[in-house]
């Protein structure tokens, strides 16, 4: 169908055309509905557990959305920072938008005066004299409520908690609260050593300027590779044009499409386009040099016949780039299996992507072609083999591959081997301080945070009792603060703060400030009087109203998600033994539920990884008719696969929400070349009756696009690594990579492995005419169906004779016998001057078959072409590796053969008995 398609288009291109702009101006109308979207909450499973959890907490402590102020100044503690700093927390506080501000001057503050222990914020007014703030500095040091939560160790660093309502239908909130902190935070700026907000609305104010300088930089970087690559390889200038035009019509549909479906650009979604404009065109590469290549007057062609050009690279290309395309699509398409929308989101966009560039090129490319006239030069000459670098680089192949091939697969092997064992130390990490580079002035300010004070990171563990105020008992704290004793011991964590830390601070300078009563009291009534003498504001992020439900904040810098895991792990543990029947907890955050979609990136790439090859085997063992071929066509996919996952482990790059996808494109966009190896020694193996010529054949003739699209593929992936995200940089480094692998595999391993094999499609089989003679009355075939004897035919080596031509010749040394499949043969017998023309050959009859055993054989008679002839050669040895994988056909075919050579030895014995008889 597509190769009519292709044709049609060629002779209508009014047609085609109208098409094209019809489809461009309908995805168009829809572009100013694209949306982008700059959240962390895209890495996130909609079916996530924790949701549930998360709002239940969030009911009885307030909604779960801070943003951190960090301020340093060696100054700090001085009435004029100090003033700056209260006028800034009330100046937050003021804003409509913002729900709760927790700094220095709001913070309680717990600490023996003598006869009383004062309780409240740690700062009313902002004393004059250096003696008094001196003493609030020793008090918020003091504090352990303070101490690495709101003021750093060395006590010149703070931080200022911000609150705000969360509204998950407003995407754009997160940024209007970043650029409204923004706007609180520049005044001061010039008066402290450092200041910065980090949080979620810095997050997404990073993302959306990473997104925007990724599309202005990747798209032109995309672009030259794509045109250094093509001039080099194709050497065509006027050829330039057409992948560009063919990629700018794909993304005006793709983004059309997200538009339409609500797919937002997002990290992984801004990839799209320099994706399409590499990976797009690499059909176009292949298309381009088999139009030239018959434009050029290649294969006997006749020079500058376009029309007849474009119906060859119709019927040679055709269904290649319907397959490469298709499986280029699922190798995107196959990441959809994740729970996390992120992947999700762009493994469908990239998906659609791929499919309409296959209707573009389709539609478009005949229009495109018809400006190439057969000056154009072609980079293959006429003896087959390449010029220039990819000649060097398929002789190299060849010469390793005839000499070495045991040593090449040895030493495949234990690569893989190799790098095998290193797959079990790739890691997850789920965390969106690894969208950035370590050098990102994000990723940097959250290391000072951490160094400082404590870890951006927050997630909390809830505790609940049906035991009426349960939290409110010596028992119930005491066991929130065992909990919270076994966090701290763990050693993961910067920071955990709980009800039982104020409480055990109360009872502290209730005792004079005595550090060894840091711990619950014992009597209710002590507890009850410490509880009585905090403010509800002093404990609500702790506990609720009826002090059923309480909870330990944690605040982390844990990046590896396996390690957080462990720890959280660990700790369920251990204190489920100690909470008892009177408790149970449960761990939320929007921290854990993005932690957790590490483990769903783990389950989507193995899914993806399986869902593909799978894929893969079933679709070449459908369209080579052999289950061999679909497991061949693993190997050089596979490979690369192993090589990726081993170079993670090996160089320590995670598996996050960029690299969890490489496996699974790459193999979609690497097949490509295989679809192409696979079909064209299909075809060579038909022409070739020795499987070594078919390979070399088809190294040759497939060489320069399968080289010259590796090489853009490598080189255009390669662009991504100066992405303004450390994730989009490792997938593009991985990806490139991995198509390297890909190349060597297909180029080097497969041509040995191809040399055991012979193939033909379902469609060639299916496409194949036979006279009725030959599916019917032909001995050879007799008892088998027309699609066996297709088969047959295909797996062996046809020939064709032109009239006159001699097929076998009286007295000469061959072997192999043959069917006739079209035209008209003459048997002639020669005895010196007596030349006799014994019988005629029609479709269908067998001749030669005293040679099928594979020794050279003395002719007895002379075979010529009576007029154009097409016959099937078939001997022992072909016959055996052509059929090795289908024994019943084998079986049936040597059955017939001995059937007809036992006649034939009857026969003679009875020629001879009548000869003997007449004399």
């Amino acid at each position: 169908m597509i190769t009519r398609l292709l044709y049609v288009s060629g002779r209508d291109h009014i047609i085609s055309f109208l098409v094209l702009v019809t489809v461009t101006a309908l995805f168009a109308t829809q572009l100013p509905n694209l949306t982008l979207d700059r959240s962390d909450d895209k890495l996130i499973s909609k079916h996530d557990p924790g949701r549930a959890a998360l709002a239940e907490m969030e009911k009885d402590f307030g909604v779960e959305q801070n943003v951190l102020i960090y301020v340093r100044d060696t100054n700090l503690w001085s009435y004029d920072r100090l003033i700056e700093l209260q006028s800034l927390t009330f100046s937050l506080a003021d804003l409509s938008e913002i729900t709760k501000v927790n700094s220095l001057f709001t913070t309680t503050n717990i600490r023996h005066k003598g006869d009383f222990v004062e309780a409240g914020p740690l700062i009313d007014l902002v004393p004059r004299t250096p003696e008094k703030i001196e003493q609030l500095r020793q008090d918020a040091l003091y504090s352990p409520l303070m101490r690495n939560s709101v003021i750093s160790a060395d006590g010149n660093a703070t931080v200022i908690a911000v609150g705000y309502r969360r509204d998950d239908n407003d995407k754009e909130l997160p940024l209007h609260i970043y650029q409204l902190i923004a706007a609180q935070l520049e005044p001061i700026e010039k008066d402290f050593d450092k200041v910065f907000q980090i949080g979620s609305p810095r997050l997404n104010h990073e993302i959306g300027v990473g997104i925007f300088r990724d599309l202005s930089l990747l798209v032109p970087l995309a672009v030259a590779v794509l045109l250094i690559t093509i001039s080099f390889f194709l050497r065509s200038v006027r050829a330039l044009p057409i992948p560009l035009i063919t990629s700018a019509l794909t993304l005006l549909w793709t983004f059309g499409f997200m538009a339409l479906a609500g797919i937002p650009l997002t990290i992984l979604t801004a990839m799209v386009p320099a994706l399409v404009i590499v990976i797009g065109s690499t059909e176009d590469v292949h298309l381009i040099s088999a139009y030239t290549d018959s434009l050029n007057g290649r294969s006997n062609m006749p020079r500058n016949n376009k029309a007849l050009a474009l119906r060859v690279m119709a019927n040679k290309i055709g269904l290649p780039i319907v397959i490469t395309a298709l499986t280029t699509a699922l190798g995107f398409a196959a990441n959809a299996v994740t729970d996390i929308p992120l992947i999700k989101e762009f493994a469908i966009a990239s998906a659609f992507a791929m499919i309409a560039n296959l209707i573009v090129t389709v539609l478009s490319m005949p229009i495109l072609l018809s400006t190439l006239e057969s000056r154009v030069g072609s980079p293959t000459p006429d003896d087959g083999l390449p010029t220039g670098l990819t000649g060097a680089i398929v002789r190299l192949i060849e010469t390793l591959s005839s000499r070495f091939p045991w040593l090449i697969i040895s030493s495949t092997v234990f690569i893989l081997v190799f790098f095998a064992l290193k797959i079990p130390e790739v890691n997850t990490n789920n965390d969106p301080l690894s969208y950035f580079r370590p050098d990102h002035g994000f990723v940097m300010d959250a290391n000072t945070m951490h160094d400082d004070i404590a870890g951006m990171k927050v997630f909390n563990v809830v505790f609940s009792s049906e035991i009426e105020r349960y939290f409110s008992t010596p028992a119930g704290v005491e066991k929130l603060a065992m909990a919270q004793a076994l966090l701290d011991d763990m050693g993961e964590f910067d920071n955990t703060q709980s009800l039982a830390e104020v409480v055990s601070l109360m009872h502290q300078e209730y005792h004079q400030g005595d550090t060894k009563f840091f711990r619950i009291p014992k009597h209710q009534a002590d507890l009850d009087l410490y509880l009585s003498s905090l403010t509800r504001n002093d404990i609500e992020t702790f506990v609720n109203e009826d002090f059923s439900r309480a909870r330990i904040t944690v605040r982390h810098h844990l990046t590896d998600s396996n390690i957080l895991d462990s720890m959280l792990d660990a700790f369920s543990e251990q204190i489920i033994p100690i909470l008892g029947v009177d408790a149970k907890h449960v761990m939320t955050g929007k921290n854990l539920m993005i932690n957790n979609g590490a483990k769903s990136l783990l389950r989507g790439q193995v899914s993806s990884l399986l869902l593909i090859l799978f894929v893969i085997f079933c679709l070449f063992s459908f369209l080579y008719t052999s289950m061999l071929a679909g497991l061949l066509s693993l190997v050089p996919n596979i490979i690369p696969v192993v090589l990726n996952f081993g170079l993670m482990g090996f160089l320590g790059v995670p598996l996050n929400p960029g690299t969890a996808m490489v496996a699974a494109i790459a193999i979609g966009v690497a097949v490509d070349d295989t679809v192409h190896l696979m079909t064209r020694f299909g075809a060579e193996s038909r022409a070739h009756i020795d499987e070594a010529d078919a390979v070399r054949a088809t190294v040759r003739g497939e060489a320069v696009p399968i080289v010259s699209t590796s090489i853009a593929l490598a080189l255009g992936f390669s662009v991504l690594s100066y992405s303004n995200f450390n994730i989009v940089a490792q997938f593009g480094l991985l990806a490139a990579a991995t198509m390297t692998y890909a190349l060597v595999a297909d180029l080097l391993i497969m041509p040995i492995l191809l040399k055991y094999l012979r193939l033909a499609t379902v469609w060639d089989i299916v496409g194949l005419k036979l006279d009725r003679d030959v599916l019917v009355g032909c001995p050879l075939f007799r008892g088998m169906s027309p699609y066996a004897i297709k088969k047959v035919v295909l797996l062996s080596y046809m020939q064709n004779f032109a009239e006159t031509e001699i097929i076998i010749e009286k007295g000469t040394h061959s072997h192999g016998m043959y069917v006739v499949l079209a035209g008209l043969g003459q048997v002639q017998f020669k005895q010196g001057d007596v030349e006799l023309n014994i019988d005629y050959l029609r479709p269908g009859d067998v001749f030669g078959e005293i040679g099928f055993s594979g020794e050279d054989v003395e002719r007895t008679a002379t075979v010529i072409a009576h007029e154009a002839m097409t016959v099937v050669k078939l001997d022992a040895e072909s016959t055996k590796k052509g059929l090795r994988f289908y024994p019943r056909i084998a079986s049936r075919l040597h059955r017939n053969i001995s059937n007809i050579l036992g006649r034939r030895l009857i026969e003679s014995h009875r020629r001879l008995a009548d000869h003997i008889a007449a004399k």
